[in-house]
Parts: C-alpha cells; sequence; structure tokens
C-alpha cells in the first residue's frame, strides 16, 4: 500500500495518484481528484566534464543546448568523431581533468562509437582514472551483440536517437542521465 495524505475535501486520509505536469508532480486524492501536494521533478546530478562526439552537427548543437538549459554540465568537449574524442579525452586527463560523462553516436566516421569507447577505457586505464560513464546515441535500433559491449564497457548506456512513438528523445535522454548520476562512479569502475 502506498502513501496516505490528508484530503481537506475529502475530510480523511486518502490514497494519492502523482500526475507529471512538466517538471512538477502532483499528488492528487485517487476519491475527488483535487491536489494533495506538489512536488519539483529531481533533476540529474551535474555532471563535471561532458564529451560529445557526433559527426552531425545538428545533434552536436541540440546535446549542447540540452545539456546547457538543463545545467547537466559544467563543461561541454565537443568532437566531431570518434579520434578527435580520443584526443580530447587524452588531453583531459594529462590536465587531470577527466571527462565524467561521454556521449557517443555510434555511426562516426574515422572511428566509431563502439571503438572509441573501448579506446577510452584503455585511456583511463593508462591514467588510472576512473570510468566515466558512457551513453551511445544511434538512430539504429541495437541487437542482442551489442548487449554483451554495453556490459564490458560499463557503465555504459543506449538511447535510440530517432523520434520514435513518443516523439520525447529530451525525456528519453533525461531520464538515462538521471540513471547514469544515480549509480555513479564506483570503485569497480577503476580502471588501475
Amino acid at each position: 500500500m502506498g502513501a496516505t495524505y490528508h484530503c481537506e475535501a475529502c475530510g480523511e486520509k486518502v490514497q494519492g495518484y502523482d500526475v507529471d505536469l512538466g517538471g512538477v508532480t502532483e499528488v492528487r486524492c485517487l476519491s475527488c481528484g483535487l491536489p494533495l501536494e506538489k512536488r519539483a521533478r529531481a533533476a540529474p546530478e551535474r555532471f563535471r566534464r561532458v564529451l560529445v562526439a557526433d559527426d552531425s552537427p545538428f545533434f552536436t548543437q541540440g546535446l549542447e543546448a540540452f545539456l546547457t538549459s538543463r545545467r547537466l554540465a559544467g563543461e561541454i568537449l565537443v568532437a566531431r568523431d570518434g579520434a578527435e574524442a580520443i584526443e580530447r579525452a587524452t588531453a583531459a586527463l594529462r590536465e587531470r581533468r577527466g571527462v565524467s560523462l561521454a556521449i557517443l553516436d555510434l555511426l562516426m566516421p574515422r572511428l566509431s562509437g563502439m571503438h572509441t569507447a573501448v579506446a577510452l577505457r584503455a585511456v583511463e586505464r593508462g591514467f588510472g582514472a576512473a570510468r566515466c560513464a558512457v551513453v551511445f546515441l544511434s538512430s539504429r535500433r541495437i541487437d542482442e551483440s551489442f548487449r554483451p559491449l554495453l556490459s564490458e564497457l560499463k557503465p555504459a548506456y543506449y538511447v535510440n536517437k530517432s523520434a520514435g512513438e513518443d516523439g520525447l528523445l529530451g525525456e528519453r535522454f533525461e531520464a538515462i542521465l538521471r540513471k547514469v548520476a544515480a549509480v555513479g562512479p564506483r570503485e569497480d569502475q577503476r580502471t588501475d
């Protein structure tokens, strides 16, 4: 049984149900439907440094705007392909300012997102740095052969960047970032 609330209109303790009002959750009385309580939706934790690698300026600019508008990134490093992403991540680690989140398109020239993530793990291991979270983006659906790689590269996640039936890419992406922030770095993710 869920939480109970006191409803002024009903004059008794009642069960409530949640209504998402876009950034605010309103709890309403199950009996009469009147509002009982409002809660702000918890924002995902801010990521110190985010590396975004995508060969599409449309998506890199969109991700930059998304991360900036929601104040999810302290600093954003942008790369046009996987090779440039590895260069930027290595430079950040060399300056002892590692990346906390890497957002990688799966299909890029020179070095795919998958190969970029494998190289990123090797670079992190070489610097003795903790693994950053990796979020793969692709307009293609992943198949079963990709799932073992997600496990090997963990913490790693996948978001389909097509609009999809719900048309809410931003909400799907933000949900993944909440999950990434909730997991956070763990000692078993260290690469030394």
